[in-house]
């Protein structure tokens, strides 16, 4: 029984830390974008101004699919119980 509840608990792990990822490609894509002047990304990453969608577009789907994946999988686990 113990086997299975730290199956669960590194399940819920995993689910949070993919989800955050997810998250963390969100949000690097949305800093990518706006450029703001306290955290000038494009600059600090010297990234072409027409490569822009591009990178956006990759971050956007990654992040989707991490956050939704996290998610499924803890899902996953609080239905076990």
């Amino acid at each position: 029984m113990t086997r299975l509840r730290a199956k669960n608990a590194f399940a819920t792990v995993i689910g949070a830390f993919e989800s955050l990822v997810g998250m963390l490609a969100i949000v690097s894509a949305y800093l990518i974008y706006y450029d703001p002047d306290f955290f000038a990304v494009r600059t600090i990453l010297n990234l072409q101004p027409e490569h822009i969608t591009f990178y956006m577009l990759v971050l956007f789907v990654v992040g989707f699919f991490s956050v939704i994946s996290g998610l499924l999988i803890i899902n996953e686990w609080a239905s076990s119980y």
